[in-house]
């Protein structure tokens, strides 16, 4: 009886100990970067990208590329403590949504620090959350 209670308890353990809250995000963690981010919410709101607003940060170089609405978007960035995005440049369509892709780009310049949780990129600005972006499935089907 003693030992099933032993069993039962190092289990317990064992469990509590892998499901431990600093822990979370981490298991399945996305790198920064190699990955394809495609945003998912803005100001706080649903955000449906249809293949468009995504970022890729390079290993190399500390550049980055991505998209807007019709745009394509590029530029530098630094990994201090947290992260910092700077230099955005774009091409320069127009697009039917033009004043969007234009705040989407502002506020990627603003970025001062990012968390990422999973397949989850948070990019903030003095703590302020700016938008989440997700990790897209790449593989080839």
């Amino acid at each position: 009886m003693k030992t099933a209670r032993l069993i039962l308890a190092i289990a317990l353990a064992v469990s509590v100990t892998a499901c431990c809250s600093c822990r979370k995000g981490k298991k399945n963690a996305k790198p920064l970067t190699e990955t394809t981010w495609a945003m998912v919410e803005w100001e706080g709101q649903p955000f449906k990208a249809d293949n468009n607003y995504t970022l890729v940060f390079s290993k190399e170089k500390g550049r980055f590329g991505g998209r807007g609405d019709c745009n394509s978007i590029m530029g530098n960035y630094t990994l201090s403590d947290n992260g910092k995005i700077k230099s955005v440049a774009s091409t320069r369509a127009m697009c039917a949504n033009q004043a969007q892709e234009d705040k989407f780009i502002k506020e990627l310049d603003r970025v001062d620090s990012y968390r990422i949780d999973g397949d989850l990129l948070m990019l903030m600005h003095d703590g302020e959350m700016l938008m989440v972006m997700q990790a897209q499935d790449t593989t080839m089907k």
